[in-house]
């Protein structure tokens, strides 16, 4: 073959490659084709950033921020991101609806002498991100017997048949498409406080541990303060309350509220969540934020009205086990050391498997109080010998301290850190007595053979 042939078939190549890569990937599949149908228009969905929608006297103005949108108008408040985006993908990429393709008539055949809707909505040019455009649809009457709706584009003749679930998306209430989401998607809660009357309860997280600060400083029930964490960062609105009924603040029980709630999440901000009086209906509640009054379900009260006592762990102490650094544990004049470092556990400087350490967190961690003792006393409780004592030193410089005292016909604890004592079982206590004397008898980690250079 010829140098010069040589030369055009190459070209060829590279061109085919060309329209390949820069052209042909990028047009829609043939399963993408049939997925959409057939369109009146295709415009950037993605890039659509803002919409208008009018009917009835009423306006309605959305804007995108970031990836979420907002409700401007006729009052500012988080939207409703599925409803506004499929909304927003419907007008950007409007299907015929099958066999109708459009035609021309007079517009007050089909309703649009005189809309009974109008969208107009807004886009940017992926290409020129400078360049915004518009347009404006009407939308007409309802076809009898078919699931389409007259429409046309503002300033065209031309008569569009359109489904009809774009129709019913256009005229939606402004309700419909504020956020049901009472503080968002995905809030990571990291304290709580509830003002009730004179009173306030307030828990905060503290590297995963929550803790209890006032009326009280404790250790809190983690199980039930993720729950009421859980429960309050999935709230969700049943109903937001027409304006005119909204005015009234104080006959909802809102002015002042029963119930203040502050969220703070993991970054620090603060969210505020007003409750207020029971609705008639006993199943749900008034509320109010961001200016928004609604009603959200009744089931929070219960975990909102419990005193704080209700909300004191009964286990002893709460750590993560990777936090762990070491552990000094004595049952009368015995005592064992165990200590983390770099190369891995040891016990009384002899280095052990980890899993004797584990062994030695898991009573340690599972023993629980049967009750609080006010009245124990703790001045004598520090001038006896305890008849165990635990010290398990974390990361950052905390630590967890423990002594088991007899007290009353069985044992009473006390927790370095936590307000008064706790009654403890004899059968907890065997635990932990056991734990510790099988963690004396750990056996010594042979150590891993050196590798040796050939």
């Amino acid at each position: 073959m010829s140098p010069r042939k040589l030369l055009i078939l190459t070209g060829v190549v590279v061109a085919l490659f060309a329209f390949i890569f820069l052209i042909e990937r990028k047009l829609p599949t043939t399963s993408q084709r049939e997925q959409k149908g057939e369109l009146y228009w295709d415009l950037p969905e993605g890039e659509v950033d803002s919409m208008r929608l009018e009917r009835a006297g009423e306006i309605i103005e959305l804007a995108k921020s970031g990836d979420s949108w907002r409700l401007l108008r006729p009052e500012s408040y988080p939207a409703d991101s599925f409803a506004v985006s499929d909304l927003a993908s419907q007008l950007a990429d409007l299907k015929k609806p099958a066999g109708e393709s459009g035609a021309e008539g007079e517009p007050e055949h089909y309703g649009l002498a005189k809309p009974a809707a109008k969208a107009t909505f807004a886009w940017r040019n992926p290409k020129k991100p400078g360049e915004k455009h518009s347009r404006t649809l009407e939308i007409g009457l309802d076809i009898p017997g078919t699931d389409v709706t007259a429409a046309r584009v503002a300033g065209q003749s031309k008569i569009l048949f359109v489904p009809a679930s774009l129709a019913v998306a256009v005229r939606k209430p402004a309700d419909d498409f504020k956020s049901k989401d009472v503080f968002g998607p995905s809030l990571e809660v990291a304290g709580i406080d509830v003002a009730r009357g004179r009173g306030r309860l307030t828990m905060a997280k503290k590297r995963g541990i929550w803790w209890l600060e006032q009326p009280i400083s404790d250790l809190a029930d983690r199980e039930v303060v993720d729950r009421l964490a859980g429960d309050l960062s999935s709230l969700r609105v049943t109903e937001f309350v027409p304006r005119s009924q909204a005015q009234d603040l104080s006959a909802l029980g809102l002015a002042p509220p029963v119930y203040r709630i502050t969220l703070t999440d993991a970054k620090g901000k603060k969210h505020a969540l007003d409750l207020g009086s029971t609705r008639a209906d006993g199943n749900s509640i008034y509320a109010a934020r961001d200016g928004q009054v609604f009603t959200v379900g009744n089931s929070l009260l219960d975990d909102l009205s419990r005193e704080a006592i209700a909300l004191r762990d009964k286990r002893l102490v709460r750590f993560e086990r990777s936090d762990v650094q070491g552990i000094t544990a004595s049952v009368g004049s015995k005592r064992r050391a165990f200590s983390r470092k770099e190369a891995g556990w040891s016990l009384d400087g002899r280095p052990v498997l980890a899993s004797a350490a584990d062994d030695l967190m898991t009573p340690i961690l599972d023993a629980e109080s049967k009750s609080f003792l006010e009245d124990a006393p703790l001045a004598a409780f520090a001038q006896r010998p305890a008849e165990v004592e635990l010290e398990v030193r974390l990361a950052a410089g905390e630590a967890w301290k423990v002594a088991v005292h007899p007290f009353r016909g069985d044992f009473a604890a006390v927790v370095f850190r936590r307000p008064g004592a706790f009654a403890v079982s004899r059968d907890t206590v065997g635990r932990l007595r056991d734990a510790i004397e099988k963690a004396a008898l750990a056996p010594v980690a042979t150590p891993a053979p050196t590798p040796t250079t050939p």
